[in-house]
């Protein structure tokens, strides 16, 4: 029965936060200040008793008075039912689109808080997300001649140097030894009546003092875990971003040319050939896999970066298709004016048609920059020595180095995974415009 309760009063929640939304976009965009703060205030006193209270039916009892008062506003402060309707549809989509961004974000943040996690948080319940370590102390130092780590003793032992028959505030003391049987030796901090003393504890009764901070420790150490002749694993990155540039230059320059070919000039059989590559895409990568080999290794290939890169220069069935339905659609007036001007096929293609077709280019170009950086299978079989594989093997030898259970450094980890998907974040980050409006876009010409 309280499940049930609870997610009736989690839908009228969801519902009164639309409302909310809806009704303080709709007060702020008619410029009317008492509405807007209205709203702000129905949607703070909302969000604290959803926060703070434990019983479903006052969560359920304050959506609904939420949305009521809510509803009101958003009708006043548009110009007619089908208005508010409108901007409560916007609102709650707005909304849905948050929150799933917000869970493609967790796994990401997830990885950033673990790669600067010192050891002692990696594996704590509840997870930890914002990273914190031990406060030190270099006015004591412990056995190994360390700054002491601070911590909070609060009950002290009948062992204390200052004895009192009433309850005493928490004491900070400094750890200066580890002792067998759960017990440690610590200096006194303060108060002054336990400064410089020096006594034994039980190690349950210490509560570490600790701030905020980050242990980019971690990033160090996981670039140093490469060998030296790698330049500590700059190698790999460079590997990867020749492949990277490599894909992606033959990817935009094969594809587009295949595509301007069928779509734009005239040739016998051209309709039927085209049937054929589009049939390829129905053939299984497996099935090619021993006749590529077989071919790279008559060419003397195997064990360079070429069979990686080369075959990105022939083209590929699904990019050409979709690059052939923009260059469809490009009116023939603008070739036209480009044949009066004196421009033949290969002019006419690189100074009329690509400047037409650039977001299909970016979303191609982003695909395969994806591909590349991601590829782990092609250097397997293609590529034998380590100081030319690239940073998705670096990153598989590194997990098997630091991933299983006898050795695991799941800061380390963490830390090299975010160095490898860091640079594919940031392309995304500055080029998601084009992307979408590449793939959105196939068909209508860019326009």
């Amino acid at each position: 029965m309280i499940a049930f309760a609870w997610l009736v009063a989690v839908v009228l929640a969801l519902m009164a936060a639309g409302y909310v939304v809806a009704a303080l976009v709709a007060a702020i965009r008619a410029l009317q200040p008492r509405l807007s703060a209205v709203a702000a205030l129905t949607g703070l006193v909302f969000g604290a008793v959803a926060f703070l209270a434990k019983n479903p039916f006052i969560v359920g009892a304050a959506a609904i008075l939420a949305g009521l008062c809510s509803a009101l506003v958003l009708r006043r402060a548009t110009r007619n039912a089908e208005h508010a309707g409108r901007t409560l549809k916007l609102s709650a989509v707005h909304l849905t689109l948050l929150a799933g961004s917000f869970l493609f974000l967790v796994p990401f943040a997830w990885l950033l808080s673990t790669s600067l996690k010192p050891d002692d948080q990696m594996a704590a319940f509840p997870p930890v997300w914002i990273p914190t370590q031990q406060v030190m102390t270099n006015a004591v130092r412990d056995a190994q001649n360390k700054p002491a780590g601070l911590n909070w003793w609060r009950r002290p032992a009948v062992t204390a140097p200052v004895a009192s028959s009433t309850a005493e505030p928490p004491i900070q003391v400094a750890e200066i030894a580890s002792l067998p049987e759960g017990r440690a030796r610590v200096q006194g901090v303060a108060p002054s009546a336990y400064r410089g003393k020096v006594f034994e504890v039980p190690r349950d009764e210490l509560t570490q003092v600790r701030a905020v901070k980050p242990r980019w420790e971690n990033y160090v150490e996981a670039l140093a875990y490469f060998p030296a002749e790698t330049w500590f694993g700059l190698r790999f990155f460079l590997n990867t971003l020749f492949l990277t540039v490599m894909t992606a230059a033959g990817t935009i320059l094969s594809s587009s040319l295949v595509a301007y070919s069928f779509a734009r000039l005239r040739w016998p059989g051209k309709n039927a050939l085209f049937l054929v590559l589009l049939a390829t895409m129905m053939v299984p990568s497996a099935v090619t896999l021993m006749p590529q080999f077989l071919i790279f290794r008559s060419l003397g290939w195997i064990d360079t970066l070429n069979p990686l890169w080369v075959p990105a220069f022939f083209g590929s069935a699904f990019n050409i298709f979709l690059l052939r339905q923009f260059f469809m659609s490009i009116p023939n007036e603008l070739e036209d004016a480009a044949k009066i001007d004196g421009c033949g096929p290969f002019a006419t293609y690189w100074r009329v048609m690509l400047p037409q077709v650039k977001p299909a280019l970016a979303a191609i170009a982003i695909f395969a920059v994806l591909a590349a950086w991601n590829n782990f299978q092609g250097p397997l079989i293609y590529v034998s020595s380590p100081e030319k594989m690239p940073m998705a093997y670096a990153l598989q030898v590194f997990q098997t180095q630091y991933g299983q259970a006898s050795n695991s450094e799941p800061g380390l980890l963490m830390a090299a995974s975010t160095l490898v998907v860091l640079p594919i974040i940031v392309l995304f980050f500055f080029t998601q415009r084009y992307f979408i409006e590449g793939v959105s876009l196939t068909g209508l010409g860019g326009r």
